[in-house]
């Protein structure tokens, strides 16, 4: 069965649900046992009968994201940035050290920094375009984790995951990689050789822009310690998530393929700007990683960068972004919108790569036509 077949399929059971196609809500916090001798026999408190630990919802998104990963385990937490903290204190003890791409998701770098440092953890971070060649060099005799995200936030670059996940065997090193701009449905990293997958459903899973949601998928090796982890500092899902991202799962190839065209279309248009100097979209020939992107993913988001051909003010800027009615200011993407943000790379440890000032744009569902000509009228008010 194809995955956008697998995709309207798994995670419901009409029969199970009295013909009903979509899978009913549960709301409630106790879940009564059936007998004494049930009750008696329940006594790991992660994997009890509660409303915390499980429910047939949590149970029927867990599933069908499991199939649509080929992994061995899913656990559903409550936001993107629960599901990158999870793993990190699921696998991480105190003073040890982990390996992390500079172009990475500012909450992630802050989450490292000012949390799993008060633990002792240290932290390297790698050059994400020179990833291969830099990070064996970096590891420690205490180092446990490698953490990876292709393509880095804000600008784009793509990494040889299955060359990083080589290395880390090699030293008996966990990776984590953050796939939320891809989802299971562009690249598995499952089958380039990660070990733990972490995804914000808050984006293209559930992709409507009306929940906070994140999961993490895991093969067995720590499927155990993961699940509870997030159970042991209470995190988990509510029920009207749980149902949303459900429901948002079965249009999600169609809106991304959509967002991918829209995307592309915009991606080419920029590169014939003058006032553009390198146009920060994975799918571009011309990037660097170019090759490794066509090899390992299937497909793009609608999430790119470009860069300009110099560094504006503010004040400039704030002209730009006046001159936008269909782009809206505003961080998370994966929904029906546009957005645009104008991303701060000052927290990088290689900090002189881009000259120009950098605008990240996702592409929605919007007429193309509209997008380009609203993109052109923006950057036209930076030459006034």
């Amino acid at each position: 069965m194809k995955i956008k077949t697998q995709i309207n399929k798994i995670g419901r059971n009409s029969k199970k649900q009295k013909g009903f196609i979509n899978p009913p809500i549960y709301k409630g916090s106790t879940i009564v046992f059936n007998n004494f001798k049930q009750y008696k026999k329940d006594l790991n408190i992660y994997e009890g009968l509660y409303g915390l630990n499980r429910t047939p919802l949590s149970d029927s998104f867990e599933e069908a994201v499991k199939k649509l990963y080929r992994c061995d385990a899913v656990v559903a937490v409550s936001s993107g940035l629960a599901s990158v903290a999870v793993p990190l204190l699921a696998l991480l003890s105190q003073n040890q050290h982990i390996i992390v791409t500079d172009s990475l998701y500012s909450p992630t770098r802050k989450f490292i920094e000012n949390q799993l440092s008060k633990y002792g953890v240290e932290v390297d971070y790698y050059d994400p375009l020179d990833s291969e060649n830099k990070i064996e060099k970096l590891i420690k005799k205490n180092t446990k984790i490698i953490y990876i995200e292709s393509p880095g936030t804000g600008t784009f670059e793509i990494q040889d995951i299955p060359k990083i996940t080589k290395i880390a065997k090699k030293h008996n090193i966990a990776t984590i990689a953050d796939n939320t701009w891809a989802s299971f449905l562009f690249c598995n990293p499952f089958e380039l050789g990660v070990d733990v997958v972490v995804e914000a459903v808050t984006k293209y899973i559930n992709g409507h822009s009306d929940v906070l949601m994140g999961i993490v998928a895991s093969t067995k090796k720590y499927s155990k310690v993961i699940r509870d982890t997030a159970k042991g500092y209470g995190i988990c899902c509510g029920s009207d998530e749980l149902y949303l991202s459900l429901r948002g799962l079965r249009t999600i190839s169609i809106r991304m393929e959509k967002s991918q065209e829209n995307a592309f279309l915009l991606a080419e248009h920029l590169q014939k700007n003058k006032l553009v100097s390198n146009v920060l979209h994975p799918g571009l020939s011309g990037n660097k990683n170019y090759k490794i992107w066509k090899r390992d993913f299937t497909g793009s988001s609608g999430l790119f960068a470009f860069e300009l051909k110099k560094k504006y003010s503010d004040a400039k800027m704030e002209k730009f972004y006046k001159k936008l009615k269909i782009f809206e200011l505003g961080y998370s993407w994966g929904g029906y919108e546009s957005l645009i943000t104008f991303p701060d790379l000052s927290e990088r440890i290689i900090k002189d790569r881009y000259k120009g000032s950098i605008i990240r744009v996702h592409c929605g569902l919007a007429d193309i036509k509209d997008l380009k000509e609203e993109m052109d009228k923006a950057l036209r008010a930076l030459e006034s």
